[in-house]
């Protein structure tokens, strides 16, 4: 399947109307994936600060959730206080974490504070204690006892996993989808994110004066990288080949490519026997404009993944839950027992992060759902390092180019004698 811009919905975010409102309580961690864009500069922010930006985001963001990330949230000395103000502002607390701190108690605590849902970071490049050298397959038995602790605690908290993409992980795509799949009723959704780096071999970084810089300080950077980066529509198809049912509903683009699918936003519809099909454009659409007519904020977690038949409801105005609805009454007229099985909506997304152009900018989100606070002002979270050490984004240049520019510019430097 070839996406196509004109049959999927673009999310309606934007920089003040936003359904996500970034917050980074500690750049501290205590695992170190690969690829990771943050390095431990600051160590934890204080309570006092933390609610300053929480109260920033609500107000410059009208954000619906709070993903209260790091660093490694959980690890921070004041993280029930601050998912405990973040729910007293009227927004969901997100905690975006590895999980290598989550223990039953600690999810006790959290949904005393009010926690709504988690992101859980697992991937096959994460340098995790007691997990080295573990491929994504057999990392579903960590992915599993996650979901477990969540689930646990009983109520509506809603759990999602992400895992970075890289070339040597693409194949095993499959592997997290399937599980996935079979644990509907714990797994509210995946998120595949695809790895991006800068290699010093190849590009020179320069600040907004155009002066050079270390680009090896930055921690997303390596000295050589040899392989294809892997895109958000190779992870669609890649998806679709163990779910062919699957299908995006939503987007958001590039900030310089007109074509790029920068996030890619979906969502199956299925039960503990199988899934049956996906929610379209236009469930997509009347999800975003519906709760914003009602709450005032743009949706990015649901309250319960749990939704029931009555998404079937929709099918008449929305062709692709009408498939789905079809399945399933193929499946009830084989099975009639189904007929009482609880019907789920897991999201699948996907994010490719920022590709260098010829040029030697970004292509960026449009739209940064994550963006962050810094220095009073609203930055892109996976570029805030940039800020941080060198005073804002910088720009690469291919060494070879440059040095061929430099040449060029000193020959017509040279005087002509006549």
């Amino acid at each position: 399947m070839t996406l196509d811009k004109r049959n999927l919905y673009r999310l309606p975010w934007s920089m003040n109307d936003n359904a996500i409102g970034w917050l980074e309580v500690t750049d501290t961690c205590n695992i170190h994936c690969e690829g990771c864009y943050r390095q431990r500069i600051t160590g934890h922010k204080s309570l006092e600060q933390i609610k300053e930006e929480i109260l920033f985001l609500k107000k410059w963001r009208n954000a619906d959730n709070i993903s209260i990330a790091g660093g490694e949230p959980l690890i921070h000395r004041d993280i029930m206080e601050v998912v405990a103000f973040v729910a007293e502002q009227g927004m969901k607390p997100i905690v975006l974490t590895n999980a290598v701190a989550l223990t039953p108690d600690v999810m006790k605590e959290l949904k005393r504070a009010g926690i709504a849902g988690f992101t859980i970071h697992i991937d096959s490049h994460q340098n995790r204690p007691h997990w080295e050298g573990k491929n994504e397959a057999e990392l579903n038995e960590l992915r599993g006892r996650c979901a477990d602790i969540v689930a646990g605690a009983g109520g509506h908290t809603y759990v999602v996993f992400n895992a970075t993409v890289y070339p040597s992980s693409y194949n095993e795509i499959p592997d997290i989808v399937r599980w996935g799949q079979a644990n509907i009723g714990k797994v509210h959704g995946l998120v595949f994110i695809t790895y991006r780096t800068a290699t010093t071999d190849t590009y020179r970084a320069l600040d907004g004066k155009e002066h050079e810089v270390a680009m090896e300080r930055l921690s997303y950077v390596q000295e050589h990288f040899d392989e294809k980066f892997v895109t958000g529509p190779e992870v669609v198809s890649k998806i679709q080949e163990i779910c062919p049912n699957y299908e995006p509903s939503g987007y958001l683009g590039g900030s310089i490519k007109h074509d790029s699918f920068k996030w890619i936003a979906g969502a199956t519809i299925g039960s503990r026997n199988g899934v049956f099909g996906s929610v379209g454009r236009r469930t997509m659409e009347l999800a975003q404009t519906g709760h914003h007519l009602f709450t005032g904020t743009y949706l990015a977690y649901l309250s319960q993944a749990g939704i029931g038949g009555k998404v079937f409801a929709l099918a008449p105005w929305d062709p692709v839950v009408g498939k789905a609805s079809r399945a399933f009454w193929r499946d009830v007229l084989h099975h009639p027992g189904h007929l009482f099985d609880k019907i789920y909506v897991q999201s699948i997304g996907i994010i490719q992060a920022p590709d260098v152009q010829d040029s030697g900018a970004a292509d960026m989100c449009d739209s940064c759902p994550d963006m962050t606070v810094w220095d009073g002002k609203l930055v892109n979270s996976c570029r805030m390092d940039e800020y941080r050490l060198f005073g804002g984004m910088v720009t690469v240049v291919d060494k070879k180019e440059s040095v061929l520019a430099q040449a060029e510019a000193a020959i017509a430097e040279v005087p002509v004698k006549p």
